[in-house]
């Protein structure tokens, strides 16, 4: 690695904001893996757009191309020049999303979108990717300082707004994104790890708390809390019925045991393409969105599932790569925070459909069904094929450059 054991200052560098001779060296693997997975998902929505509205395949398709176009564009711009917009897309954000508390349509229980006639707007899908811009400004700003207490505990407080917003729509699985996100990046960043040490533990805290209030826990009996941080009983009753999905199999643990009938049915090799009873025969809900893998383990059996997981492993594993690899901490830090997100989408959706996790709104990248994840998600792709685009021969052709004003890097390598 370059520059080990020392520290290295871009100072005054001149950034080209679009450069479109970026895509001519661009890293083909990961464009191969993620057109792997693509193709992937149209399969899999061809066959659940059977059994509902084949609008949703056709939808999907023009999403992949129009995500296509936004990649392509990020992948010809300089990176640096998105992180210098962090902060302004940060107040966007915040604007936005208070947007749509005042103004937002409401659909399954929350408001979560923006009618623009021909499309509807989700802001808290790009508040994530925007979060990833704005935590890389900060943290590159503070350098080393992050050590610091202060400056540590302000980093929360940044994210904390947004999740709160996002929390309001209700949208538990989209806030819960941030959580991680932001501890990786601070990670990455240089904060002390006692300083970390002690925010999980004292996140992880909960878990005993929750433990101690449901292990006497009576569904049928109906009581009030009894203290001021106990939960309330229908909170309690999505807890136990997470973990007793039997008890109410036509009500909350319906997603839950029909999701893991789905799976089981599919065996080693699957029931074979477009001849899945459970989706077909409508006893597997959200099927074309949060549920599609299950649809794919039954269609296509362990050995389906095994291999979309194999590729999603190697896309994450190439990302993390970029991030180890960025000649500057803004590389390493927005490439981190873009695999953070993909990660806990997959690991998550996947979880769920599996039983392990409660069901919450986590779509799965490529496969599930959403124009705003979509796009988002490709969006996050063309930020991660931007990062290799600054090698260390680019580096030393900046330094030699003329003198320019707009932004100062500095990363302890």
């Amino acid at each position: 690695m370059p520059y080990v054991g020392k520290e290295v200052q871009y100072q005054d560098i001149s950034i080209k904001p679009l450069n479109i001779r970026n895509l001519a060296r661009m890293d083909w693997w990961m464009p191969l893996l993620v057109l792997s997975l693509v193709v992937c998902g149209w399969v899999v929505m061809y066959s659940a757009a059977r059994s509902s509205d084949m609008t949703y395949f056709y939808r999907q398709i023009l999403f992949f191309f129009a995500g296509l176009i936004l990649a392509a564009l990020c992948v010809c711009i300089d990176y640096r020049f998105i992180v210098w917009l962090g902060p302004i897309l940060y107040l966007i954000t915040i604007g936005v999303l208070l947007l749509v508390l005042m103004f937002g349509t409401e659909a399954k229980g929350s408001e979560r979108w923006i009618d623009l006639r021909l499309f509807r707007l989700q802001p808290s899908e790009y508040s994530k990717l925007c979060m990833v811009f704005a935590l890389t400004w900060y943290f590159n700003k503070l350098g080393a300082q992050i050590k610091k207490l202060h400056w540590f505990l302000v980093s929360f407080v940044l994210v904390a707004i947004p999740m709160g917003l996002i929390l309001k729509q209700p949208n538990l699985g989209t806030a819960a994104s941030l959580a991680p996100l932001t501890l990786a990046m601070i990670y990455v960043a240089g904060c002390k790890r006692w300083h970390l040490a002690v925010v999980i533990i004292l996140g992880l805290s909960v878990v005993p708390m929750v433990w101690w209030q449901m292990k006497d826990f009576d569904p049928k009996k109906k009581e009030e809390p009894r203290y001021f941080f106990e939960l309330k009983h229908y909170q309690k009753m999505r807890i136990y019925t997470y973990l007793h999905p039997e008890y109410d199999p036509q009500g909350s643990g319906w997603h839950t045991l029909q999701s893991r009938i789905t799976i089981g049915s599919g065996g080693l090799k699957g029931k074979g393409y477009l001849k899945g009873t459970q989706t077909r025969l409508n006893y597997l809900p959200e099927h074309h969105t949060d549920f599609i893998y299950s649809l794919l383990a039954e269609e296509f059996g362990f050995t389906g599932a095994i291999t979309v997981i194999v590729l999603f492993t190697l896309l994450l594993l190439r990302g993390l790569a970029f991030a180890r690899e960025a000649v500057d901490m803004s590389g390493t830090l927005l490439a981190t925070g873009v695999v953070v997100i993909l990660a806990f989408h997959i690991f998550v959706n996947i979880a769920i459909t599996s039983g392990l996790l409660p069901v919450t709104g986590i779509p799965l990248p490529f496969l599930s069904y959403g124009g705003n994840f979509y796009l988002t998600t490709m969006v996050g792709i063309g930020v991660l094929l931007s990062v290799p685009q600054r090698n260390y021969n680019d580096l030393l052709e900046e330094m030699r450059a003329p003198i320019g004003h707009i932004e100062s890097f500095t990363r302890n390598a």
